[in-house]
């Protein structure tokens, strides 16, 4: 191989690298509050039975019965460490707010023990995938804040308290 082949392959490897690095690049910087707008914005949650003193409740049960109540929706797991930091949070918002917890790729055991450390739902659901699809999960936590019947916000990550804080004493 000549110099001026070498000179080639060094300046195309450059180059590609270059643009490869241009494309992907913008996307690691992007706030991850790009990804919570949702096409459930606005909407009625996807409707889940929860289980309550062995009976059967729909999602929207709970909303009717608690409409003067924010109702929080978090998709969690025994195995996610935000979800573990998370639910002091969460407890901490359980007077103002409905909070029900859907467990997501977990085994009932971990979640028991898990909740026995600290519970700060006042419902779990345990979904064996069909809610997530509904909802749009990637991962956890994510959670939905619902008012008035409708989505009105979404967390990828961690909520943030004083944001929920602010949009329950908008009512």
């Amino acid at each position: 191989m000549n110099r001026k082949s070498k000179v080639l392959i060094i300046v195309f490897s450059f180059l590609s690298g270059a643009i490869f690095f241009g494309l992907f690049l913008p996307g690691v910087f992007k706030s991850k509050r790009l990804f919570e707008r949702t096409t459930l914005l606005g909407k009625t949650p996807p409707e889940f039975l929860l289980r309550v003193n062995g009976e059967k409740i729909k999602l929207s049960e709970i909303i009717e019965r608690e409409k003067d109540k924010v109702i929080i929706i978090n998709f969690f797991a025994s195995w996610c460490t935000e979800c573990r930091e998370e639910r002091k949070k969460l407890l901490e918002l359980r007077e103002k707010a409905k909070v029900i917890g859907v467990v997501f790729q977990d085994t009932e055991k971990n979640i028991r023990d898990y909740l026995e450390e600290l519970n700060p739902y006042h419902f779990v659901y345990f979904d064996s995938g069909e809610v997530a699809l509904d909802y749009g999960i990637t991962g956890v936590p994510e959670t939905f804040v619902v008012k008035d019947g409708k989505i009105i916000k979404k967390f990828i990550g961690p909520i943030e308290k004083e944001e929920i804080e602010k949009l329950i004493s908008s009512q």
